[in-house]
């Protein structure tokens, strides 16, 4: 995936996509900040791999991020710092997921990532692409949006 944010708050979900309610070793795909740093995490059924790049993001200037993930290994790339990379615990190789994309936020955030996350991204996102040339557009491909305002410059 690749997205363009900016962010004003050292935490906040930026994309979650998860089983409902979280359980111990639930498969999940996120990215957020936590403490003014990039972390793109997930499990694929024993136990979370989780990519970090560090840095303060959450400077209000918009930030270049592409994560990849194929099979068990994950990449992410901020803007020009380096790649950073990890691979998932265990033998499994599938995200096994059929529910909502959450982007930026969603209700009971703290309870649906089990406290991985306890807010929203307060910010902007922009220019979302999904499996290289899927582009989404954040607010006309919605099914439902709260607190959704137009980015300015």
């Amino acid at each position: 995936m690749f997205m363009r944010f900016k962010s004003t708050s050292k935490d906040g979900l930026l994309l979650w996509r998860g089983e409902s309610p979280m359980r111990a070793n639930s498969d999940y795909l996120s990215l957020g900040l936590k403490g003014g740093a990039l972390i793109f995490s997930y499990n694929l059924g024993n136990g979370a791999a989780n990519v970090v790049v560090n840095g303060t993001f959450n400077d209000g200037r918009w930030h270049r991020v592409k994560a990849v993930r194929d099979g068990q290994f994950g990449k992410l790339t901020v803007d020009d710092y380096g790649a950073k990379t990890a691979r998932s615990p265990g033998k499994m190789r599938q995200l096994n997921i059929n529910r909502d994309l959450y982007i930026g936020g969603m209700k009971e955030i703290a309870l649906h990532t089990n406290r991985q996350y306890m807010r929203g991204l307060v910010g902007c996102i922009s220019h979302f692409t999904l499996a290289t040339d899927y582009h989404l557009s954040l607010v006309g491909d919605a099914a439902d949006g709260k607190n959704i305002n137009t980015c300015t410059n």
